[in-house]
């Protein structure tokens, strides 16, 4: 099952897609694009995914509109991360969207705080994702485990 992160700047949705991959086994192919997507990945993202390793291999931003293109992977799930501009209900393939904010963060936290309470999170939510038996595995069974995911954490 295809999975798409989105986020703005790609920094929340790179982490994202780096604990799918890692987390999935192979169940899931984890993907993540901006809609305003950074040059670069964050060194100091990428780093503290590998000080808790996670996979980083081939990490790194892109644009929105690369997944909406022909001969993209059609995607069963979008997951957004922070209030972003797109309208997703006429994306190719008709994917189940759900959104999980990550933003209600302390103004106080310095940004290594607020990295690893993103990372935490994130963690929390997608090992809940994944947790089904391999054999159970279908969209509607996964479609209400975000449902659920999604009101709890509003």
């Amino acid at each position: 099952m295809n999975v798409l992160f989105v986020c703005d700047d790609c920094s929340l949705c790179l982490m994202a897609e780096s604990i799918l991959a890692t987390l999935g086994n192979g169940r899931f192919r984890a993907h993540s694009a901006g809609v305003a997507p950074a040059l670069l990945a964050s060194r100091a993202v990428i780093d503290f995914l590998g000080r808790h390793h996670m996979r980083v291999q081939d990490l790194r931003p892109r644009g929105l509109e690369q997944f909406r293109a022909a001969g993209a992977p059609r995607m069963d799930f979008i997951i957004t991360l922070a209030e972003v501009a797109g309208n997703f209900a006429d994306w190719p393939g008709a994917p189940f969207v759900a959104h999980w904010s990550l933003l209600d963060q302390d103004d106080d936290m310095t940004p290594e705080a607020t990295q690893r309470d993103a990372f935490w999170t994130l963690m929390r939510r997608i090992k809940i994702f994944v947790s089904l038996p391999q054999g159970s595995l279908n969209r509607r069974v996964l479609e209400r485990r975000a449902l659920t995911l999604e009101a709890r954490y509003l």
